[in-house]
């Protein structure tokens, strides 16, 4: 049963596509370059590494926003933990299992219906948590709670909006 409505979840995902492409189309997303993001050895190692590939997750999907649907974006980034990527995937699944008609009622990378058209950028960074609070570029009330880890010598994003945060770190809407 769970295959089936998987199935039909994924169908009515792709059929209900009028303006967004797949990235298989030719729709290619510019993504930053993950290099950037690999801790450096040095003592001489700034916040500044790891908070950027939190402000680059999130503006570059801000950015793809209208091309590509929000997990083929989370699917593709190299920003995304694994983790990330699977909660996403079950989130959206269990949501149209929940109410086919309506699917998500909110995006839940930006845990809310709207978000900044022109980005985000650096409202705070707890480094020792690895937890960033991002805020629109022109909406300073609108918040954005993203946590980063370090997988295999990289920096990635492995939470944000609802999506692997927990509540008591989840900005309040």
């Amino acid at each position: 049963m769970k295959y089936i409505l998987a199935l039909v979840f994924t169908l009515s995902l792709l059929a209900c596509q009028s303006e967004k492409r797949n990235l298989s189309e030719g729709v290619a997303i510019e993504l930053p370059n993950t290099d950037l993001y690999e801790p450096l050895e040095s003592e001489a190692t700034s916040d500044d590494e790891n908070y950027q590939a939190a402000l680059d997750f999130i503006n570059s999907y801000v950015e793809s926003i209208d091309k590509v649907e929000i997990l083929e974006f989370v699917k593709n980034s190299p920003l995304a933990s694994e983790k990330l990527k699977s909660e996403l995937e079950n989130m959206v699944i269990l949501a149209w299992e929940e109410n086919p008609r309506l699917g998500l009622l909110a995006n839940p990378l930006f845990d809310a219906q709207d978000y900044p058209p022109n980005g985000f950028e650096l409202h705070e960074f707890n480094s020792p948590t690895g937890y960033v609070i991002v805020k629109g570029i022109d909406w300073d009330d609108f918040k954005v709670a993203l946590q980063l880890v370090k997988e295999d010598g990289h920096i990635l994003v492995d939470g944000c909006g609802i999506v692997n945060i927990p509540e008591n770190m989840r900005i309040e809407r």
